[in-house]
This record gives structure tokens, sequence and C-alpha cells, in this order.
């Protein structure tokens, strides 16, 4: 009776320590500055910014934080392997927005999940936080996107998600992932000397309009970072453009985004003009991977893009193993193993398996 009534009250003793530990305030600072402090680690986040779900749950290693993400988010875990891995995420709400097409808070809905954090973007004008902060809600602010991206900003990004998860470990270890590569890259081209570079077209959309992303953009720093010109730059962070510009540009490599889920390389083949670019002709026009999250936009999974541009780019000064990098990649980010048919997905082998150079990308 007497053992019964210690493990009893050393079992509520553990709870009300639990409690007391989860209960403690935390204060960090968002990307604009602003420090914030909860008055606990929060367990129910609202994510605005697209990329904030996914960057959450994997610094995190979990997806139950996340009680509402806007439908970009959600399209991208439909269609990539975050919804695998979290299969969970699938129930997640992601009517949270007030119209199609903004960054507006549907704040009634917003607040009926009851959130103890949200997470909005900032620096896009005080009209689409206000609303948030007059209604009581915490909000935290990221920073990019349509905004302009730089890998500074990604890692600022990458930083608060540790910071509100307790996860500063794990995002030092994806900092040295992405200090590693970037590395890598450098000694590459410092040991080659002087290299010609390939010009690059990335288009954000290519099916229902052309927009070409700029200088200003996340997709500008990873392929200046790989020994490639932008032939976009002019446009800011990205702008609508003409068949007819492109043609005149007449890039070496055309990348599509993988955000624009129904576009695929018919969106340049099958073009009257399009299809007499140089990249076409030449086989180098490749839709860009998706894995947890969208490969062409600033993330925690950048380095991945930044190896699969680089062996695409400079092939005869890079050859990194990318099934390799992403069976390893994906135990860092996501403590899963990833398997064969899985990895072809990832890299789209069935869609950019015949193009120059993708051959390398091939299971062996």
């Amino acid at each position: 009776m007497t053992l019964k009534f210690t493990c009893v009250a050393s079992l509520l003793a553990t709870v009300v320590v639990s409690t007391s530990l989860a209960a403690e305030p935390i204060t960090f600072t968002d990307v604009t500055g602003q420090e914030l402090t909860l008055p606990a680690t929060p367990q129910r986040i609202v994510t605005l910014p697209n990329p904030a779900a996914a960057t959450l749950i994997a610094l995190d290693g979990k997806s139950d934080r996340i009680v509402g993400m806007n439908k970009g988010s959600k399209r991208a875990f439909e269609n990539g392997m975050m919804g695998v891995i979290f299969p969970d995420t699938a129930g997640i709400t992601s009517d949270i927005l007030a119209e199609s097409g903004g960054w507006m808070p549907n704040v009634e809905a917003i607040a009926a999940l009851q959130p103890d954090l949200v997470i909005q973007w900032g620096q896009r004008g005080d009209d689409i936080v206000a609303p948030l902060r007059n209604a009581g809600l915490p909000v935290a602010l990221m920073v990019g996107g349509g905004n302009g991206g730089t890998e500074e900003l990604a890692r600022a990004n990458m930083r608060m998600a540790a910071e509100i998860t307790g996860q500063i470990g794990k995002y030092d270890q994806l900092i040295a992932w992405r200090d590693r590569v970037m590395g890598e890259l450098t000694a590459g081209f410092a040991q080659a000397g002087e290299v010609e570079k390939p010009r690059i077209l990335h288009l954000r959309s290519a099916k229902s309009k052309l927009t070409a992303t700029g200088e200003r953009s996340y997709q500008n720093v990873f392929i200046e970072l790989v020994g490639g010109q932008n032939v976009a730059a002019g446009l800011g962070v990205d702008g609508t453009v003409s068949a007819e510009q492109i043609l005149e540009w007449n890039p070496d490599i055309i990348l599509l985004s993988a955000a624009e889920g129904d576009a695929g390389l018919e969106a340049i083949y099958d073009d009257p003009l399009l299809s007499r670019l140089t990249a076409a002709e030449n086989g180098r026009v490749y839709k860009t991977p998706q894995g947890g999250y969208i490969w062409d936009s600033a993330s925690h999974e950048s380095p991945f893009t930044w190896m699969w541009l680089a062996n695409l780019a400079h092939p005869d000064l890079f050859q990194f193993d990318l099934r390799q990098e992403l069976r390893d990649g994906f135990k860092l980010l996501y403590a899963y193993d990833l398997f064969e048919d899985q990895i072809d997905r990832i890299l789209r082998i069935e869609m950019n398996g015949k193009q120059q150079g993708y051959q390398v990308f091939a299971a062996q």
C-alpha cells in the first residue's frame, strides 16, 4: 500500500514538474526585429506564409502544433513528400485567408482555431497584420517571398521557427549543412578558375501567363550561387514577360516552378515560339523538384536545390550524389528513410529523365 501511494505521488510530482516546465514563458525575436514573449511554448500555431508550416514541422520533427495553414502550403503538402511523412497534416484546415491570391487573414476563422501564435508575412503593410493583433492574437512575422529573397532572410526565418519550437540544436545542424554545400560550391569554382556562366531563366508561372523571377528573388540567389546568370535580372522580384522577350533573352537553361503544379515541360515544348529557344532545342528545360517542400522556394531544403542545379549547370565541375544526399538529408530533416521510388518522385525522373544531363540523377 505504501509502495503504491509512493508511486502515485511520484507520478503526480512528475506531472506537476512537467506542466510547470511546459508553462514557462518563452521570448524570441521575429524576423522584423520585434520581440515577443508568450506565456508558454505555443502548442497551436497558424501559419499564413507559404513556407512557414513546412519549416516549423522540419525543425520540430512533428506536425501536431500546426492547426492552420494557407491553401498554397496545403497544396505543397499534398503534392510533395510532407503529406507522406506526416499524413495527419491532411486534416489541417486551410481556410484562413480572406481572399484568394492575397494575404489578408480571415480573422474570424483564425480566432476560432484558438491559436497560441499566428505567423504572418512582415514588411507587406500593416493592413494584413493589424486585424490579427486587434483581435488579441499574438503575431510573429517572417520576411521574404514576394518581398524579395536572400539567404540571410531564409536563415532568419528558420531561426525564428527553431526558437518557437525550442530546436536551436537542430537549426545549428541545418545551418552547418547549408554551409557545407555552399563551401563545396565555392571550392569547386575556385579550383576551376574562370568558367562560362550558363544563362538561366526561372519561370514562376509558365501556363496561364509567363512570369519570370528577377534579381531580387531567392531564385536569383541560387542561380548565381551555382555559377549561372539570371537572364531576367532587372525585373525586381518578378514580372510578367512575353514569349518574344524570352526569345530575345534566349536562355541556355529554363527552370519551371514546382509551385505551378499543372505546368510541365509541354509549356515550353508545345509553344510555337518558346520551342525554338536554345534551351528547348538542347533539352535543357527542367521542372524543379519537390521534396518536403518546393525546391525553387527559399526553405529548409534549399541545399538540395543548389546541388541539383549545380550538377545541371556545370556537370564538368559538380557531380553531387543527389540520391544519397536526399537519403541523408531526409533523415536529418524528418527522421525519414526514403525509398528509391520516392527519390524518383522527388526528382521528377519520369518528367525530366530524358532532358540533357538528367541521367546523373537516375538510380544506378
